[in-house]
């Protein structure tokens, strides 16, 4: 039995050292492998389908990854890492799904009250449509650490693809100030002056349109078979007009009104005296 025991450590350590020299290829499937023997311990079983989740996380090899994560998180469910990792095995996953991504996010807050997985929780919150719930989670998340790279870099991402600019550069501010020497800082700043001058762009454009689209309103209200009423203008006459005359009686005068959203009224009137 002690033998058997030296055999797999050995086997560990081997597969680690592969890692750390950069063949993850290889260090996967010499894991995949020693995890295949029915005599692994049950507490290295775990932290070795932990490993191989993490590889193949790496390598892209997503549906793998997530088979190992899920014999990993069977075997130690306490482990909030585990839960995250596969939380991240669904979000990057372009067949992925986000909310069962923002689930495993949410065990991995269970077990541990770490910023990177309330962050990681709350950008998937916000990309299922929570969010109004998912930035109140970044933002107390990024509160908690603001000077974590990592958790910042998620908050503000998550912050911009959920439309709250102005809260994206109040975290990046704060976080600038803690680390003003973080080379990554200065790309997330420009990608929020970018999205904060499309905001501004996209709000004139939309003005703009409301401002042509009632200028047509009012022209239509001002149009009467073969006579065109120009906009916000009506006449008064009679008595309604000021003594505006040579000889002090009342006159004809033009009155500026605001004819939207209502049609003139006061020709309206006039139309049915007529008749």
């Amino acid at each position: 039995m002690s033998r058997t025991l030296t055999l797999i450590d050995a086997g560990w350590d081997s597969v680690r050292a592969t890692a750390e020299r950069g063949q993850r290829a290889d260090a996967l499937a010499r894991l995949t492998t020693l995890l295949a023997r029915p005599d692994v311990p049950a507490a290295l079983a775990a932290e070795g389908h932990r490993f191989a989740g993490e590889l193949a996380l790496d390598l892209g090899r997503y549906a793998a990854a997530r088979r190992h994560l899920k014999v990993s998180a069977a075997l130690d469910p306490g482990r909030g890492g585990t839960h995250y990792l596969a939380g991240r095995a669904w979000e990057e996953d372009p067949d992925g799904c986000d909310r069962k991504a923002a689930i495993c996010y949410r065990r991995a807050m269970k077990f541990g009250s770490q910023s990177l997985h309330r962050a990681a929780f709350g950008r998937a919150a916000a990309r299922c449509g929570k969010v109004r719930f998912g930035a109140r989670a970044m933002l107390a998340a990024a509160e908690q650490a603001p000077g974590d790279l990592a958790v910042v870099r998620i908050a503000v991402q998550g912050l911009l693809e959920a439309g709250r600019v102005a809260a994206a550069r109040r975290v990046l501010i704060t976080t600038r100030f803690l680390r003003p020497g973080a080379s990554e800082l200065v790309a997330l700043w420009e990608r929020v002056k970018f999205e904060a001058a499309r905001q501004t762009q996209k709000a004139g454009a939309t003005a703009r349109t409301r401002e042509i689209a009632r200028y047509a309103q009012d022209a239509h209200f001002a149009t009467d078979g073969d006579r065109v009423t120009l906009p916000f203008v009506r006449v008064v006459r009679g008595a309604e007009a000021p003594k505006g005359g040579p000889d002090g009686v009342a006159g004809t005068v033009r009155r500026d009104v605001a004819s939207f959203p209502r049609p003139h009224l006061a020709r309206l009137r006039t139309r049915k005296a007529d008749r």
